[in-house]
């Protein structure tokens, strides 16, 4: 162990006057083969399983899901067949996010605290538009390869190489945004010993094919990083409420940090302004989640309280505001951490209710020898009634517009979903999709060489949430707000 970090340590310390580094530069600076990895791996791996199994809803006996107990097994059994042939730090972090990536919910992650600060690439990146995969990033040298379309490598079809490559490690495949997201690092090398890098590509450019033989070179990871970002084809909002033309624009790219609690208090205190304009935006490129009760105090801000309860329901009573937490010691623990945050310590008396009677059921719980805080499946039926509640008008007078981009995900969807019923009108590009199961925390593997993440409570909704298909995709540049501003300007909002 002592010779890998050294190993880190002296690559990370090298003077690099360029971005790449051929890779017969750092080659005699790799690690011999070391079995010791594969006690290591199997270590994490069995930790990673118990936090899974003693945590997870989808693992207790009392959700009846044998689907997700199938899939967790699974996952578990192919993660300690590789990590019984691990011989490399790259091998084993291979082997965990496999098995992460096997349990269908990006919820579900293996984070690791040391990565490879060199990987390899051909000098160019690839995008995944529609269909294809477009060549949409290259070094000077490779510059005419741009807007080449990939068609297949060492004779497999690149739809094919890349659901077993990035399907397998990086990207739940069925979801569309997943593989939009993990299309760059296609041809970008980490050392994976499961699967095979490519020597040789077949490519289309102006009606004709070309076999091109890829020239492998190292990088620094902190150069390809923003370039794997702007690849991937998503946005990002920013924080904040501004004018545009005759309407408003609410940024709010996650639902968790001090900036977005700002943004949701800047609503509430222009709610008689923005209730009046022509049109509202909420803008959600590049929100990973958080928190949903962050849109909701939005909606009910723009829309009004009353108009909002009645479409969405009350939180106390509607299925798919329910959160039913799995009674564990380790989930309790996070309950009250997460209740001493400023995103509940300051939300509002609502929030901290929430948090504050989860605790207490939690407990109840516990000391009962239950396994859930509540009921984990909704059982509330609608009421029966010969003529339905007349709805209260909304206080927005103009058009509710929502922007998405493929990085919407977990608490996004549940925003997402409520203000399509709430009657936005959905623009930009099909978010990313979860599952029912909510509230994320990770820990760290016994190894400290990653942290592994776990769900801890089921919502209301149906087994997947999402994707969402906007009403009108933007097919320009989704990171462009400035173009973005303007066709929702001009076309969108009349």
């Amino acid at each position: 162990m002592r010779s890998l970090f050294l190993f880190l340590v002296f690559l990370s310390v090298i003077p690099v006057a360029a971005a790449q580094i051929p890779a017969a530069a750092v080659e005699t600076f790799q690690t011999p083969p070391d079995p010791h990895w594969s006690s290591i791996a199997t270590g994490d791996v069995r930790a990673a399983y118990r936090l899974l199994k003693d945590n997870h809803p989808g693992a207790a006996s009392e959700m009846h899901d044998e689907a997700f107990v199938h899939r967790m097994n699974a996952a578990y059994a192919l993660a300690l067949q590789r990590a019984a042939k691990v011989d490399s730090y790259q091998g084993y972090l291979a082997t965990l996010a496999g098995f992460a990536t096997a349990m269908g919910d990006k919820h579900v992650w293996s984070r690791p605290t040391f990565v490879v600060n060199l990987p390899r690439w051909p000098e160019f990146l690839v995008s995944k538009q529609g269909d294809h995969w477009v060549v949409t990033d290259t070094e000077p040298s490779q510059s005419g390869m741009k807007g080449a379309a990939l068609l297949s490598c060492d004779g497999e079809a690149v739809a094919e190489l890349a659901r077993k490559n990035l399907g397998g490690f990086r990207a739940v495949w069925s979801v569309g945004a997943q593989q939009i997201q993990s299309a760059p690092w296609l041809l970008v090398d980490e050392g994976n010993p499961f699967v095979k890098r490519p020597s040789s590509c077949v490519f289309e450019q102006a009606g004709r094919q070309s076999t091109v033989t890829l020239h492998w070179v190292r990088i620094k990871r902190e150069n390809l990083l923003p370039r794997l970002k702007s690849a991937g084809g998503a946005g990002a909002a920013g924080f904040g409420v501004r004018q545009v033309g005759d309407g408003y624009w609410i940024a709010l790219q996650d639902l968790v940090s001090d900036k977005a609690l700002r943004v949701v208090q800047a609503v509430q205190q222009q709610e008689s302004s923005l209730r009046e304009a022509r049109f509202v935006v909420l803008d959600l490129r590049g929100n990973g989640g958080g928190s949903s009760v962050m849109g909701r105090e939005i909606a009910k801000a723009l829309m009004g309280e009353a108009v909002v309860t009645a479409r969405l329901g009350s939180p106390e009573t509607d299925c798919s505001s329910m959160e039913t937490y799995r009674a564990t010691p380790d989930n309790l623990i996070q309950l009250e951490y997460v209740q001493k945050q400023p995103f509940v310590a300051e939300g509002g008396a609502e929030v901290r209710d929430l948090v504050a009677d989860e605790i207490r059921r939690v407990r109840a719980a516990l000391a009962a020898g239950h396994q859930f805080s509540g009921e984990p499946r909704c059982m509330t039926q609608p009421k029966q009634s010969d003529t339905p509640p007349s709805e209260p008008p909304s206080l927005l007078h103009g058009k509710l517009i929502l922007l998405t981009d493929n990085a919407c995900f977990s608490s996004c969807l549940a925003v997402t979903d409520d203000f399509r019923t709430l009657g936005a009108f959905h623009v930009g590009q099909t978010t990313d999709a979860a599952t029912h199961f909510v509230d994320v925390r990770e820990q760290y593997l016994p190894s400290g060489y990653s942290l592994f993440s776990t769900l801890q409570a089921v919502s209301g909704y149906t087994y997947q949430v999402g994707p969402f298909d906007p009403t009108l995709t933007y097919d320009g540049d989704i990171a462009d707000t400035a173009a973005l501003e303007n066709w929702i300007t001009q076309t969108v909002a009349r």
